[in-house]
């Protein structure tokens, strides 16, 4: 991963603002493998902290620098540390990039293929507006993974339909059986919001390819746990699994999503305004 100027430039004050003594910032930059001198008088902290971004730039360490030093740890401040963040990862997006938060941590991934996709910002904005944590958890689970290691953008994918399915059964009052597969799911999900193949008025026009749709809906969901069972991050499968590339994972996220996004605005649209 490498980063521009704009996103060094930023960097450089964030690490500057820590209010950490030279000899602290000086190891802190050495625990991510530079060899720099410990002394306990820098010339200047802005200069130091320029030359080490700029050594660590484009190396497997920077992502974890950059998750440590906007830790709550040197920003206890809410409001500072989100304001740092979101000018961050604006400089990053130039690059390429995004920052995704966790619960626990700061992640710098690509935003190239699906990662990036209007699909999943749309689940995130769904997953946020009703604090849904395993949504958001199998969405950032994806970022991460997405472009690096397809086997486990795949078990994510599967877990993400499970988890809006059940949240919509859930919210229409029903019941889903525990153990229920992914197919079996999106079917109760689609009879819920009366989209069932079955649940399609005879005389309506285009019948056999609305059903035809439908149950390829049901269809996606099948083919993603069988993916999943075959090279997923599941049944104790590596998540370097041979035979799976990014543009697997890809395509494997971009159904999930858009099946789920399709789930999502039809259940907000036949429950009205809130």
């Amino acid at each position: 991963m490498r980063l521009g100027e704009a996103a060094i430039g930023d960097l450089i004050m964030i690490a500057y603002d820590t209010g950490m003594t030279s000899s602290r910032l000086i190891a802190f930059f050495n625990s991510f493998g530079l060899d720099e001198p410990v002394v306990h008088m820098l010339d200047s902290k802005k200069v130091f902290a320029e030359k080490a971004w700029r050594k660590l730039n484009g190396t497997d360490e920077l992502a974890e620098a950059i998750n440590q030093i906007l830790s709550d740890h040197y920003f206890p401040n809410f409001a500072d540390r989100k304001k740092r963040i979101d000018g961050l990862r604006r400089c990053v997006m130039r690059d390429g990039f995004d920052l995704v938060e966790g619960l626990y941590r700061l992640d710098l991934v690509p935003r190239s293929g699906a990662a990036a996709s209007s699909a999943l910002q749309q689940l995130r904005a769904h997953g946020e507006r009703i604090s849904h944590e395993n949504v958001l958890s199998r969405i950032r689970n994806i970022e991460r993974t997405c472009e690096t290691s397809p086997a486990d953008a795949i078990g994510s994918a599967k877990e993400l339909i499970e988890a809006v399915c059940k949240d919509i059964i859930e919210r229409s009052g029903g019941v889903f059986e525990r153990g229920s597969n992914p197919s079996a799911l999106v079917k109760q999900t689609l009879k819920c919001l009366h989209l069932a193949p079955d649940d399609i008025p005879e005389r309506s026009r285009g019948l056999d390819a609305i059903k035809s749709t439908l149950n390829s809906l049901g269809n996606i969901a099948h083919q993603m746990d069988e993916l999943r069972g075959l090279y997923g991050s599941g049944h104790g499968k590596p998540s370097s699994a041979r035979g799976l590339t990014t543009r697997h994972g890809r395509l494997a996220v971009g159904c999930a999503a858009t099946l789920c996004v399709f789930l999502i605005e039809t259940y907000d649209a036949q429950k009205g305004p809130a």
